[in-house]
């Protein structure tokens, strides 16, 4: 791959975004960058010349809205992201957990789900 140069503006937040995404997941920003970009050239690539050309000239506040650009966007949402949380529990507690789960009809993930959930919304700082 060659590498190309192109002068590009990018605002603070995104910035950040980017120094951040790089951080967590050990890439350089470049490649981070690059990421982001084939993400969205596959998000873009089924629309045809008139909807591209829409996309791109309106303001992304308006273009985000767009219906056929909201699923695409929604397909790639956090809430369907899958994520494995691991735990590591003793055999002891492991026995527990499923016993809870069997008395109340349930799995054990959504045992750690509900767990987790309720911390996150006793976090400081979330409304």
């Amino acid at each position: 791959m060659n590498p190309v140069k192109r002068g590009i503006c990018i605002d603070q937040d995104y910035e950040n975004w980017i120094y951040g995404a790089h951080r967590i997941s050990g890439l350089s920003e470049n490649r981070v960058i690059v990421r982001l970009i084939e993400i969205g050239i596959e998000s873009l690539k089924p629309f045809d010349d008139a909807g591209l050309r829409r996309i791109l000239r309106e303001p992304w506040e308006v273009a985000k809205k767009y219906p056929v650009l909201v699923k695409r966007i929604h397909r790639r949402s956090q809430d369907h992201l899958n994520a494995t949380t691991a735990t590591r529990l003793t055999t002891a507690d492991k026995v527990a957990v499923q016993d809870l789960a069997e008395k109340s009809k349930t799995t054990v993930s959504a045992i750690q789900r509900q767990l987790l959930e309720g911390l996150i919304a006793k976090a400081p700082g979330r409304n």
